[in-house]
């Protein structure tokens, strides 16, 4: 069970990260990054045409510090200055103030789809739709049929056999992705083994080994043409695919009043311009997706990810700091969905909460509540040094902001433009088990509540997440993609069952009923019978006249046995005759193979 992040404890991540931004952040653009390719294997391809390298070296550090210096510049807007005589103390007595009614009449939250889409898989193709694949196998029979024609095959090659993958053989191949995640193993190579102990059938009855590699390495989403393309046109590689995807998260599903915005890393330490680095994180290299969700079911609603300053760059209010326009940009999405949208409640953390970021969204008649760095620009003294008495709090208010710095295992600072400073008594858990009672402000339990929203989704998608190594920075995303498409099929899923007042299944059991659905009647074809045997022994008993040749040399089919120290001989004549131009001594050893019936399996 996912665990809720609490304003007194930092949230933990894993290898697909929804993480906070809260700490420290370097974030490097080097033109050759070398570091780390060890921990990533090749795609036994051509990697070296997905990487993207800036054309000139530089590092940009983010700290808390450097923010507040951004901050200054861009922060006083409408009045909001840090003039402490405008902030009232309401540590005592905090009138309720008017909050702005939450709708967004005529439509309604939830699930935007039809009452008959009730299977997995038609739920996920509102996603993954049948456009959307047909591009990806466009791309891929391309992209393959090029690098094919462009190399010198050896004899035992696999490309050999290449044929163009088709619609049925695509979605069956996402069914054994789907399935891996749901067995982890070693290797990709462990799911074709042929052990008693580990064979596992349906991996081998849907494809053959080859024929998933072949798919899985030559995978494309995007061409981009030789040569130096520019950056923008080389994120297009992954850019085209996530930017189809979240046009289908929004399209088919509106969010309930709280919202969350929170950010995904995806790990990932290859070459790349626009690679970030947190060292205090548990998954420290990565490339960042910032991310607009559902607080009470985790549904990624909208996403913008990250691509160096080509993304910061474009967009919106750029006079603003940058920390502001982006909860403002995936907020605008929202409400480019739902016009008629009011009374939103959005929740940051502290690296976003901010109160020129408070005073924009309620221009756009949405309410914020999150953590704030006690530094930030135009807060009160008070705030920024708090004294505290026996209470353990301080609340000041300005109009309709509230800050509130609050004493609990640490000192946490809070901003919102909905809650009021009203304290109310909860239990809590001690190391000795006893559960005391304390004092916690309404904003910190309203935070704590409503503020996992992104990290509920980070909690589905890592539970069967396929994450294979790779030096391509956008098959990392491809693959982060598909799983956020099955993640909100799954909360799709829920609330449309419980809305029918029918119980779900669990997720785990809805990813292997989509697995079985997108694979359908496809299996790999039947394999040819092995009639070698019988074929050479056809034609070494036909009794017609065999032909002698010498060449190099080969182990005697009839007496060399390699299994036997010392057993192994060789010779350079062999049958040119027979079908398997067989290495055998002149005499008795010829005579046997030519003439002997039984046994024959010695020889064959």
């Amino acid at each position: 069970m996912a665990k809720k992040r609490s304003v007194e404890e930092p949230s933990t991540s894993r290898n697909l990260e929804f993480s906070s931004s809260e700490d420290e952040l370097y974030v490097f653009e080097k033109e050759n990054w070398r570091n780390g390719v060890d921990e990533h294997e090749s795609d036994n391809y051509d990697s070296s045409d997905s990487d993207i390298l800036p054309k000139k070296k530089r590092v940009m550090r983010i700290t808390d510090s450097d923010t507040d210096d951004e901050l200054s510049q861009s922060e006083n807007i409408n009045g909001d200055n840090d003039d402490s005589s405008e902030w009232e103390n309401v540590t005592e007595r905090d009138d309720i103030f008017q909050q702005i009614k939450f709708t967004i009449s005529p439509k309604v939250t939830g699930p935007q789809i039809s009452p008959n889409i009730v299977e997995p898989i038609d739920i996920f193709k509102l996603y993954f739709t049948d456009e959307l694949v047909d591009n990806i196998i466009k791309e891929t029979n391309k992209y393959a049929n090029s690098k094919i024609s462009g190399k010198r095959l050896t004899k035992r090659s696999i490309w050999n056999n290449w044929k163009n993958v088709e619609k049925e053989e695509f979605w069956a191949f996402l069914s054994l992705i789907f399935n891996m995640g749901t067995m982890p193993l070693e290797n990709k190579f462990e799911y074709w083994s042929t052990s008693n102990i580990s064979r596992i059938p349906f991996y081998s009855d849907t494809f053959t080994r080859d024929r998933f590699n072949q798919i899985f390495w030559m995978l494309h989403l995007k061409e981009i043409p030789p040569g130096y393309p520019s950056l923008k046109t080389r994120i297009q590689r992954a850019s085209n695919f996530l930017e189809y995807i979240d046009s289908k998260f929004s399209q088919h599903f509106i969010p309930e009043q709280c919202i969350s915005v929170d950010e995904a890393v995806v790990q990932f330490k290859g070459k790349i311009g626009f690679i970030t680095y947190n060292p205090i994180k548990p998954t420290k290299w990565g490339k960042r997706i910032y991310v607009l969700a559902d607080s009470k079911s985790g549904y990624v609603y909208s996403i913008l990810p990250y691509y160096g300053s080509i993304t910061t760059e474009n967009l919106p209010n750029p006079e603003l700091p940058v920390t502001t326009r982006i909860p403002l940009y995936l907020y605008k999405k929202l409400l480019e969905k739902i016009p008629s949208a009011e009374g939103y409640h959005m929740f940051t953390d502290r690296y976003y909460t901010s109160l020129s970021l408070a005073t924009e969204l309620l221009k756009l008649k949405c309410h914020l509540t999150g953590t704030i760095k006690p530094n930030r620009k135009g807060l009160p003294e008070e705030i920024k040094k708090p004294k505290f008495t026996i209470k353990n709090r301080i609340a000041l208010r300005k109009r309709n902001t509230l800050v509130l710095a609050w004493k609990g295992k640490k000192v946490v600072t809070m901003l919102s433009t909905w809650d009021t400073a009203k304290i109310t008594q909860v239990n809590r858990k001690i190391r000795s088990g006893e559960e005391i009672s304390i004092d916690k402000p309404d904003i910190a339990t309203n935070y704590t509540k409503s503020m996992g929203g992104v990290d509920r989704a980070d909690h589905y998608a890592v539970s069967y997440s396929f994450l294979r190594k790779s030096l391509k920075w956008w098959r990392k995303l491809f693959f982060w993609g598909l799983e956020i498409c099955c993640v909100n099929s799954y909360i799709i899923y829920r609330q449309q069952r419980q809305q029918m007042n029918l119980k779900p299944v669990s997720h785990l059991k809805f990813r292997k009923i989509l697995v079985e659905q997108l694979r359908g009647d496809f299996r790999t074809p039947a394999q040819p019978q092995r009639r070698a045997s019988n074929l050479q022994t056809e034609d070494r008993l036909d009794g017609k006249f065999q032909v002698i040749r010498t060449g190099t040399k080969k182990d005697c089919v009839v007496c060399s046995d390699r299994k036997t120290p010392g057993g192994r001989r060789e010779t350079r004549n062999y049958c040119d005759t027979c079908s398997k131009k067989p290495g055998i001594h002149i005499g008795d050893c010829w005579e046997k193979y030519h003439t002997q019936k039984k046994n024959i399996s010695n020889f064959v």
